[in-house]
């Protein structure tokens, strides 16, 4: 054996060692932020049952605008009224009739009927 391949064993011994060690690291969970669950729900279920800031998850379509940033968004069980910010946007517009996700925040004040303020849009092409 060579010089030279004893050190590129050696070397390759080195560096098999090395990545073979864990790293560990002492997060505190409670420094960490919690990802925010999104529950599936129903149009259905959120007219009816929803309690105001619940987070809800809907698949369904915005089928119409109905004025400044409020749309309306049909699912397999009804229709609601929807707030989307632009931040909430991906394309900084809405496709009507385009199959979505949406991900939101009920508003159910006790004056009117509930509506989802919504975090994110999710286009299924």
């Amino acid at each position: 054996m060579t010089k030279g391949q004893l050190s590129g064993i050696i070397l390759s011994g080195f560096i098999a060692s090395a990545c073979s060690q864990e790293t560990r690291f002492d997060l505190d969970e409670s420094t960490m932020p919690e990802k925010p669950m999104y529950q599936k729900h129903s149009v259905e279920e959120i007219l009816n049952t929803s309690d105001d800031e619940e987070l809800v998850r809907l698949s369904g379509e915005i089928i119409k605008k109905i004025k400044g940033k409020i749309y309306l968004f049909r699912g397999e069980t009804g229709e609601i009224k929807v707030l989307i910010d632009d931040s909430a946007l991906p394309d900084k517009e809405v496709k009507l009739n385009s199959p979505i996700i949406i991900k939101g925040e009920v508003d159910n004040p006790p004056d009117r009927a509930p509506r989802v303020e919504v975090d994110d849009i999710h286009y299924v092409f």
